[in-house]
C-alpha cells in the first residue's frame, strides 16, 4: 500500500481499497462516499469494470461494505453511487451489513439528457444508496437559499408514532383528527417553532423559511454529467459534477470532518472536500485516477493562492 500524495487535509492512497480500508482504525471517518465499479463489463484500460455475475460482485463488494461500516463514525452516513446493473443487489447487501433501520433513500441522479437508442428505454438515471450507521443519531444538514419557501409539516394517512397534539402559542394541532400525521419530530417541530418558521393555514402546520427543500430526485442542470474532459489529455471524460457532491458533503459533514472516498476515480470527492473545508482520505488501484485527482487539487490550490 502507497501513500501517493498528502498534504495538510488531503491524502491519497494507490491501494486496493479493501486493503486500505482494512489497515484503518474503526470509527474513523464522518462521511463514505463511494462512485463504485458498475460491473458494466467495460476495460477501461487502466481499470477492468468487470466483476463477473451479479453474485460474484456481491461477494467482492461484501467484505469492502463490512469494512466501510467498521471505520465509519457511529452518527455519521454512506453514500454508494451505483446504477441499474447492481443498485437492487447492492441493496440488498447494504441491508444485511448496515441494517434495513438504516436505510435512509435510493437517490436518483439524472446524468445524461436523451440519446438515441434503438431497441430499449435509454438509461439516464445512476442511482446513490444512501445509509446511516445509527438510525437514531446522524448528521443531516439542512441547506439554506435566498428564497423563502412554504412546505407542509403534515402528510395525509394516520401514523402510529406520529400522531400526537402539538401547540403552538394556543393553537392546538391535532392531525390525527383530521387524518393526517407529521413529517417531522417534536424536537424539530418546537425548533421551528421557535425560530418563528411555523404558520397555520386552515388548521395545518406549515414551514416558511429559506431551506433548500431536496427530494431523492436529482435532476438539475447542474446534477447533469458535462462530458467534457478536464485539463488533462488523459483524464476521465465524466466525472461527478461537484453539484453532487456539493449536497451530499454539505448535508452528511461538518467543516473539518474526515470523507473518504474508496474509488476515487475522477477526483472530485476530493476537490469539493478541499473547497468546503473538509479532511479527505481516498484511494484507487489506477495510478491514472491517482495523477487526475492530485492535478485537480493543484489547480483548486493556485486558484486559492492568487
Amino acid at each position: 500500500m502507497e501513500c501517493y500524495y498528502k498534504d495538510d487535509s488531503i491524502t491519497i492512497y494507490k491501494s486496493d481499497n479493501l486493503e486500505l480500508l482494512r489497515s484503518m482504525p474503526d470509527n474513523h471517518v464522518q462521511l463514505i462516499y463511494c462512485d463504485v465499479l458498475y460491473n458494466s463489463g467495460k476495460d477501461f484500460g487502466d481499470y477492468n469494470d468487470n466483476l463477473g455475475s451479479a453474485v460474484e460482485a456481491v461477494e467482492w463488494y461484501r467484505p469492502r461494505f463490512e469494512e466501510m461500516k467498521r471505520v465509519l463514525k457511529s452518527n455519521c452516513s454512506i453514500y454508494i453511487h451505483c446504477n441499474w446493473r447492481l443498485d437492487s443487489y447492492l441493496r440488498i447487501l447494504m441491508d444485511k451489513v448496515f441494517g434495513p433501520s438504516c436505510f435512509r433513500n435510493r437517490i436518483y441522479r439524472q446524468h445524461s439528457g436523451k440519446r438515441g437508442f434503438y431497441s430499449n428505454y435509454d438509461s439516464q438515471m445512476d442511482t446513490i444508496l444512501y445509509y446511516i450507521k445509527n438510525p437514531n443519531d446522524f448528521i443531516f444538514n439542512e441547506i439554506y437559499g435566498d428564497t423563502e419557501n412554504i412546505v407542509p409539516l403534515f402528510e395525509y394517512g394516520t401514523l402510529a408514532g406520529r400522531d400526537d397534539i402539538r401547540s403552538i402559542g394556543d393553537v392546538k394541532i391535532d392531525l390525527k383528527n383530521q387524518q393526517k400525521h407529521w413529517l417531522v419530530s417534536p424536537s424539530q417541530f418546537e425548533k421551528m417553532a421557535a425560530n418563528n418558521e411555523v404558520r397555520i393555514i386552515d388548521g395545518l402546520p406549515y414551514r416558511y423559511s429559506t431551506v433548500i427543500p431536496m427530494g431523492n430526485l436529482w435532476n438539475e442542470p447542474e446534477m447533469l454529467d458535462s462530458y467534457k474532459r478536464i485539463d488533462l489529455s488523459e483524464a476521465y471524460a465524466t466525472p461527478k459534477p461537484d453539484a453532487v457532491l456539493n449536497r451530499i458533503i454539505q448535508v452528511s459533514s461538518h467543516p473539518g470532518d474526515t470523507i473518504a472516498d474508496f474509488f476515487l476515480g475522477g477526483g472530485t470527492t476530493a476537490a469539493v472536500c478541499k473547497k468546503l473545508g473538509r479532511k479527505f482520505i481516498g484511494c484507487d488501484i489506477s495510478q491514472k485516477a491517482c495523477d487526475v485527482t492530485i492535478q485537480k487539487l493543484k489547480t483548486i490550490a493556485g486558484t486559492y493562492n492568487k
